[in-house]
Parts: C-alpha cells; sequence; structure tokens
C-alpha cells in the first residue's frame, strides 16, 4: 500500500489591471504551496461541485466551476520510490482577463508540474 507522499496545489489569480502604465500578467499571481489541507478541501469541493468539462490538456481534464469564475484540475502521479504525488490546480479568471487563455495558462502550470516530478524521480534514483 502506498499513500500520497507530496501534494502541490497551484493557484492563479488573474488579476485585475489599475494602473496600465505598469502592467501585469498572470504569471506575476502564480502561487504553489504543499498544503495538505488545501488539496482536500480542494478535492472535497469539487467533488460536491463537479462544474462542466472545458477541455483536455496533457492528460489533465480542465473544468469550469458552475458557482464562481474559476477553472481547476487535479490528477495524481506515481513516482519511482512508490510515492504518490496529488496536484491540484485552480484558476481565478475577472471580467478584464477575458482575453488570457486558460489553456496557455494549463500549460505553463503543467510544464512546472512535470518538471517538479522529474526532479523528484531523480532523487529517488539517486
Amino acid at each position: 500500500m502506498t499513500a500520497i507522499s507530496h501534494v502541490y496545489n497551484y493557484t492563479v489569480r488573474c488579476p485585475q489591471v489599475k494602473d496600465p502604465a505598469h502592467p501585469t500578467t498572470w504569471q506575476n499571481h502564480v502561487e504553489f504551496n504543499q498544503s495538505c489541507e488545501i488539496g482536500l478541501n480542494r478535492i472535497t469541493k469539487w467533488h460536491d461541485r463537479s462544474g462542466h468539462r472545458i477541455f483536455e490538456q496533457d492528460g489533465f481534464t480542465v473544468r469550469e466551476a458552475d458557482s464562481e469564475s474559476s477553472y481547476f484540475a487535479m490528477q495524481n502521479s506515481r513516482l519511482l520510490n512508490n510515492g504518490h504525488v496529488l496536484v491540484t490546480f485552480k484558476i481565478f479568471m475577472d471580467d478584464s482577463t477575458k482575453d488570457t487563455s486558460v489553456q496557455e495558462i494549463m500549460q505553463y502550470l503543467i510544464k512546472d508540474y512535470q518538471h517538479r516530478l522529474e526532479k523528484l524521480n531523480e532523487q529517488a534514483i539517486a
């Protein structure tokens, strides 16, 4: 029997641009943490309110929440040392970021996640 050995949570808050002289992008608002409580809270919430499927990206099913302007995905991955990683993604959108691509954000987050998995597997081999 194996257990979840790592929890990764990504949150992206697409900013409301208040000062056009100092533009910001979603890349400035990527949050990463390893809180089990956040991961479990998200799973529980999303299980109760699963939203509706928008697209699939690299094996992740991305859903749009019914009750808020956000998108989410989650998955687990097995590590070489028989551990497991639980990863959750949540992307908050607002009216001023309608031109922002949720798919582009997911591509970026998935790439970062895959890089972290590679590092964990390299540590398992060493």
